[in-house]
């Protein structure tokens, strides 16, 4: 019998992790090996009833069970490829990868287009504009990615001018200038984090000195 507190997320990792092992050709044994190399020891048993819904499962049991069984603990929960949508909350379905990013910070919920502001059309009953919290509560994430962007830059510097078939001289300098640009662009990042309240990434060891 299902534990009547488990939600619909609970109840697709629970099918997740089952489909997931069985392609995996893992028995339950294996899953339970693995969860406890991984820290978090399960009986056998548990992981069957964990399956069947016999058992809530948490956060913890989420991240445990995507290292046991080699998956992306994102993917327990919205199986990409598998189902087109996905029941996220209590009554309410979205297309599996909509759920999927904003999941991630990548978008919003579907369907939420924010506050609306300004005049609204009449013809149409849309606003002029909308206002959505989401995009500052997903900041960090977009941050994160710009920063790992510009690190990239900054590495590609020496292929990118290569490519520009210059002679030594132009080809030093040009190198020198798109790095100087790349790491202002890192600073630029990185301020930006730091003015949000947020501790930025370390840094590579070959840009270890960039704020020195």
């Amino acid at each position: 019998m299902a534990i009547s507190e488990s939600g619909p997320a609970a109840a697709q990792v629970a099918k997740n992790i089952q489909r997931v092992r069985k392609a995996r050709q893992m028995k339950q044994s294996d899953v339970s090996r693995r969860l406890a190399d991984a820290g978090r020891p399960t009986l056998a048993t548990v992981v069957s009833k964990i399956e069947r819904g016999e058992r809530r499962i948490d956060v913890d049991d989420v991240v445990a069970f995507g290292r046991a069984l080699d998956v992306p603990p994102v993917l327990l929960l919205f199986p990409l490829g598998e189902e087109d949508t996905t029941e996220v909350l209590a009554g309410q379905t979205v297309p599996t990868w909509d759920a999927f990013q904003w999941f991630v910070g990548e978008a919003p919920f579907p369907g939420d287009a924010g506050t609306p502001g300004g005049e609204i059309d009449p013809e149409t009953g849309l606003a002029e504009w909308y206002e959505n919290p989401w995009q500052e509560g997903a900041a960090p994430v977009a941050l994160w990615r710009e920063h790992a962007e510009r690190v990239r830059e900054w590495y590609a510097v020496p292929t990118r001018v290569r490519r520009l078939r210059l002679d030594e001289d132009e080809e030093r300098q040009q190198r020198a200038r798109d790095w100087e640009r790349a790491e202002e662009a890192l600073r630029q990042t990185r301020n930006t984090m730091r003015m949000r309240g947020l501790r930025p990434p370390r840094l590579p060891e070959d840009l270890a000195d960039l704020e020195k």
